[in-house]
């Protein structure tokens, strides 16, 4: 599933690209995937990270170790509430959390552009300014 989405979008169309991808490996993983995703949220393990990648694929591992990180955080310890609610209930709060952290990338990139850049949009193949 390789996606020729770069790996520090540059414009708002390659943030949209990055942002659908990370936002379709979660969907896949909290719904095709989601006996996968369950089981790898141990509640015994370490505080639990749920990360999308733009290319396309999901994983869940612990928080990144760099100073500052290289993207937003997701939520920290999403697996500790898994035994003590619903399985529905807690894939539910895991999506709110995952929909604000996809949210927070995309605004970290778009915080990189400058005002031309910013309101720039694609229409007929061509670039206009707004």
């Amino acid at each position: 599933m390789a996606s020729s989405v770069s790996p520090r979008p540059r414009t708002v169309e390659e943030i949209f690209k990055d942002f659908t991808a990370r936002r379709s490996a979660l969907i896949r993983a909290l719904t095709y995937d989601v006996d996968e995703f369950y089981a790898q949220c141990d509640p015994e393990k370490e505080n639990l990270c749920f990360y999308g990648h733009p290319d396309e694929t999901w994983e869940v591992g612990l928080p990144a170790e760099e100073v500052p990180p290289e993207l937003p955080e997701p939520a920290l310890g999403i697996n500790f509430a898994r035994d003590g609610m619903k399985r529905k209930d807690w894939l539910s709060l895991v999506a709110v959390h995952t929909d604000s952290w996809l949210l927070s990338v995309a605004f970290y990139f778009g915080a990189r552009l400058n005002r031309n850049e910013r309101y720039s949009i694609r229409c007929n193949s061509t670039v206009v300014s707004i």
